[in-house]
């Protein structure tokens, strides 16, 4: 057992970061609850696990305190993302922009008001939220941008508030990842191509090592944000093109 957690919820299980995660958690003797809106993965997930499947969209608020609140969960880890309008905000449709800032701002703020009230009481729990790199530097996407922006932000107040506490907050800021994230980002099958092949990423299971390196910390030790970066990407510098 990982700090004498027993309990965990995952959002955005059924593929990627969040699969991984779901696996090394059971593979570590916790009970966890995976969420995510893909019923036939998430059962698939389930059957190979032992995880407890809730087929949810968390973009439905209702429906996510419905099945929230009755839980009792020790390790919280938001994960579930999306990047649609990645390319750029101006040829980005509206139906897109809701549905990245819903799914990853809003979502993310109604999972922690239906968990953490059960963690502070119980004086016993870990909030650990999947940020990217792409909320702590200016990068290329500024909707996704802003959306990380926001959770990196979040989990920094939420470690002024949860001081005295003892329920423990840690953001993990990811460069890029093999997933399927970006051919649910990019419609260009090339662009998508040339996001995932131009070095070697980083893998889910390395995501799902730096949650469990946050966790097994002894409890008076709370990491705060982890920058994990695949070898051959890095960021900073700057870009200039003459006006077209």
């Amino acid at each position: 057992m990982i700090s004498n957690y027993r309990t965990a919820l995952v959002t955005g299980a059924s593929s990627g970061i969040g699969e991984a995660i779901v696996r090394s958690l059971t593979e570590h003797g916790l009970i966890v609850h995976a969420v995510a809106r893909r019923a036939a993965r998430l059962q698939k997930l389930a059957n190979e696990t032992g995880c407890i499947p809730h087929v949810l969209d968390l973009r439905d608020t209702d429906a996510l305190y419905h099945t929230l609140n009755p839980l009792e969960v020790d390790v919280l880890v938001n994960n579930a993302g999306m990047g649609r309008g990645f390319d750029t905000l101006f040829k980005a449709s509206r139906e897109d922009i809701d549905r990245t800032l819903e799914t990853n701002v809003i979502a993310t703020v109604h999972v922690i008001k239906a968990i953490a009230p059960g963690m502070i009481e119980r004086r016993c729990g870990h909030m650990i939220h999947i940020g990217s790199i792409s909320g702590l530097y200016p990068l290329t996407s500024s909707i996704y941008g802003a959306s990380k922006g926001a959770i990196h932000l979040l989990s920094q107040n939420l470690r002024k508030e949860l001081v005295g506490t003892a329920v423990r907050n840690t953001e993990i800021c990811p460069g890029r990842v093999h997933t399927e994230f970006f051919e649910t980002a990019i419609d260009d099958p090339d662009k998508q191509k040339a996001m995932l092949d131009c070095f070697e990423l980083l893998q889910p299971t390395d995501i799902a090592e730096s949650v469990i390196f946050a966790l097994k910390m002894p409890r008076r030790v709370n990491i705060n944000t982890i920058e994990i970066m695949p070898t051959e990407q890095a960021v900073g510098g700057f870009i200039t093109k003459p006006i077209q």
